[in-house]
Formats: structure tokens, C-alpha cells, sequence
């Protein structure tokens, strides 16, 4: 689970841990906020006159955040620090599977006394800053003063409160993940849909050859692949069915057939999948609106997963064609052809084309373009340029990269970046 790149409120739970922050503010007196990497207030439980209040924006404020925060996480512990307006606070890092994806601060305090010379010095370094306060809007002796132990052990029981929610919640930590990037490839297949209708390429067929990699991944009990598979597949059934829920609500009651029937034939027995089946009919019975199909697709999705991996028994999905397609999808920005990709699996290049219509209903060639060519539009979507993203991808002439892309998606490549970062 790669988290770096994610927005922190796809991840947490931030009505809890809101709660989780008061109740802690309100029991140790101290302000607490949650920052991302960069050093951006993302979340916080903090009293009108805290000077963070006055200098969340300020540069020198972030830099110091997030240098602090990369101390703390070397440590894998809470660090104290000093702010570049002279109080002090302790912050740790917020981390799960081993990645850190935010920083959690509490404070300000004092830890020496409030004398003329401290004050001097803090009201130097807040101009230094740029902050120019009016009379009363803070109050520098109202600090809290606490000595380093004190400040440790309150970051800690922080530390260890937030992280215990985040393994409790690691499950639904998953599932917002995945609803998340299934919408972003709902507005993205929306506005794929306003380029096919705006094109001279209008025909959207049913994605038949994602449905039998899906089936595959599924029947090999490949969890990672079948769940890369699924974003590109709802992608692909909401252009088909034009934005028409009850047309989406079909196909996949249609298509969850289909999985039950290769989970059956993979060795799952009937009987696992009975309360699947009908958690199903029960999803796509109801009113459900786009994100609720999604996030019980997941859930049903990760049910008929792990009633093939707990019973795997006979696997009717070819060996030598799931190999096939997991090199293609390693390796589809290098120089490949079938025969490259025949010897690679040690099969005869006959055979392998023989399995890709038989079993894909395409050919080789148009399963290596169409991944190509989903790797393409995610870089353009980033602003990659099209001389960038043809190489990227594993197109070395830019001109046939330019002919390629706009046969399968209608338009030329940077026609759709355009449309897609406008």
C-alpha cells in the first residue's frame, strides 16, 4: 500500500481523530495539529490566541515542521524542538506500514522561566518573522511551562493513541483508498465520455478483455493485480453505460456471475459464495449512488478473493497466459514482441498468440497497446508531455505513439491532456 502520494483525508478518519484531538487537548492543556509532509496544516485543535494561530502560513514556520518531523521519524520517536519564534514544541511522526505520511505537533510551551529577557527575545524573533501582533491577541505569559519530560511523555501517549486507532482502522484505511481512486476514475471516465462524444471515434464498447484479465487474476488468487484490474474496469463499465448507475448496477450484477463461476472453477466451494452472492443483490437492489457501488465492490471483490485463496484447488485460467500478461504488464515500456515475450515464458510464439485470441478475444499486439496507451493517459493526466509520455511507455517514434493513442481513445494525445487538466 503506497501512501506517499495520497491526501491525508482519503486515509484517516478525521471525524475520530477530531475527537481523539480534543479529548487530548482538554485533558493535557496543549494544543495539537496534524501536518502533512510538506508542512501543511492539515488538521488541528488549538485555542484562538496560540501564536501557530498567527504563523501557520509563515515559511520558516513549515521548514522547520518538516525538518523536525524527518528528525523524529529517524528517531521513531517524539523530538522536542524550537520554533523559529523561540517557544517550544514536541512532534512525532505519523506512520503506517512503515511509511511516514504526516507529522502530529502539541504545544507551544515554555521550559525556562518568563523573564525580561526572554520576552525581549521572543518579541525579536516574532518581528524577524514578520508577525506583528496587536495588543491582545496573544498572550506570550499564558504559555504553558512544562519541563522536557513532562513535554515527552504527553507526545507519546499522543503518538501512541493515534497509531493504535490507525492500526484499528487499517482495514477502512484500505477501502478509502480504493474509493478514492475510484472516483478520481469516475471524473476521469466522465470526461473521457465528453472527448469519445466530442470525437469521431463514438462507439464505447463493453470491456470484455478487462473482464478475463479480472477473471484471471482472480482464479490465480493474484489480490494486488485483481484490485489494479477493478479501478480499470468500473473506469471502463461508467463510460459504456454513459453516467447511467442502472445500467453499471447490471453489468456488474452480471459480471459478479461471472466471478462466481471462476471462483467456483478455481476451487472455491459453492457454499463460500453463497452470502457473496447475495450481499451483491442486495447492493445493486438498493438505491446506491456511485460511491456506494464502489465501496461494495471493493468488499465483494476482497470476499471473492479470499474464498479462492483459501481454497485453491484447480486453476482453469491457462499458466502460460497469466505469466504473459504479468510480463507485459512489467515490462510493456521496454522493447517488446511476442517473440521476446514467447521466449521469456519459454512457449512457442505460435502458441501464444493462439491463447491471446482464444482466451483474451484479442491480439497480442492490442493488449500491449491498450496497456501502453492506460500508462499514457495517467502521465499526460500529470502534465507529461507527449514526446515524454511516448517514450515513457515504450513508444519509441512519437509519431506512431500519436497514431496509436488516438485509435484506441479518439483523440490525439495532447487533445486529451488538455481536456483531462483543463
Amino acid at each position: 500500500m503506497n501512501l506517499k502520494k495520497e491526501n491525508l483525508k482519503n486515509i484517516l478518519n478525521f471525524s475520530e481523530l477530531e475527537k481523539l484531538f480534543k479529548n487530548y487537548s482538554l485533558t493535557s492543556g496543549l494544543d495539537v495539529t496534524l501536518y502533512d509532509e510538506d508542512g501543511r496544516e492539515v488538521l488541528c485543535v488549538r485555542k484562538k490566541n496560540n501564536i501557530c494561530n498567527f504563523a501557520k502560513d509563515n515559511e520558516q514556520c513549515r521548514s522547520k515542521i518538516v525538518s523536525s518531523g524527518k528528525k523524529a521519524a529517524e528517531l521513531g520517536s517524539a523530538y522536542i524542538y524550537e520554533t523559529p519564534c523561540g517557544l517550544v514544541m514536541c512532534i512525532t511522526p505519523l506512520t503506517i506500514d512503515e511509511q511516514t505520511i504526516g507529522y502530529i505537533t502539541t504545544g507551544p510551551v515554555v521550559l525556562w522561566d518568563k523573564d525580561d529577557y526572554f520576552l525581549a527575545e521572543f518579541q525579536k524573533k516574532q518581528r524577524k518573522l514578520g508577525i506583528h501582533l496587536a495588543e491582545g491577541e496573544f498572550d506570550l505569559l499564558a504559555v504553558k511551562q512544562m519541563d522536557c519530560a513532562g513535554m515527552t511523555s504527553v507526545s507519546e501517549t499522543l503518538t501512541m493513541l493515534v497509531n493504535y486507532m490507525v492500526r484499528e482502522e487499517r482495514k477502512y484505511i484500505e477501502q478509502r483508498l480504493e474509493i478514492s481512486r475510484m472516483n478520481m476514475e469516475r471524473m476521469r471516465a466522465a470526461q473521457e465520455m465528453k472527448i469519445r462524444e466530442n470525437s469521431a471515434s463514438r462507439c464505447v464498447k463493453y470491456p470484455i478483455g478487462l473482464e478475463k484479465e479480472l477473471i484471471t487474476a482472480v482464479q490465480l488468487g493474484d489480490k494486488t493485480r485483481a484490485k489494479q484490474i477493478i479501478n480499470r474496469f468500473l473506469n471502463e463499465i461508467f463510460s459504456f453505460a454513459s453516467g447511467d448507475l442502472e445500467i453499471v448496477k447490471a453489468k456488474l450484477y452480471e459480471f459478479t456471475a461471472f466471478l462466481s463461476r471462476s471462483a467456483v472453477e478455481a476451487g472455491a466451494p459453492l457454499s463460500s459464495l453463497t452470502g457473496i452472492i447475495k450481499k451483491n443483490s442486495k447492493l445493486l437492489l438498493e438505491n446506491a449512488d456511485f460511491s456506494d457501488i464502489c465501496r461494495g465492490t471493493v468488499d465483494i471483490l476482497d470476499d471473492f478473493l479470499e474464498a479462492v485463496y483459501v481454497s485453491r484447488g484447480k486453476k482453469t485460467t491457462n499458466e502460460h497466459l497469466y505469466k504473459a500478461l504479468r510480463y507485459i504488464n512489467e515490462h510493456f515500456t521496454e522493447n517488446i514482441n511476442l517473440d521476446v515475450l514467447a521466449q521469456n515464458i519459454f512457449v512457442s510464439g505460435y502458441y501464444l498468440s493462439h491463447l491471446f485470441r482464444k482466451e483474451m478475444g484479442v491480439t497480442f499486439s492490442d493488449y500491449l497497446s491498450k496497456v501502453r496507451i492506460e500508462r499514457a493517459k495517467e502521465l499526460l493526466m500529470e502534465g507529461r508531455s507527449v514526446e515524454d509520455t511516448a517514450e515513457a511507455v515504450g513508444y519509441g517514434d512519437g509519431n506512431y505513439f500519436i497514431k496509436i493513442f488516438k485509435k484506441y481513445v479518439g483523440v490525439t494525445p495532447s487533445k486529451y491532456r488538455k481536456s483531462m487538466i483543463e
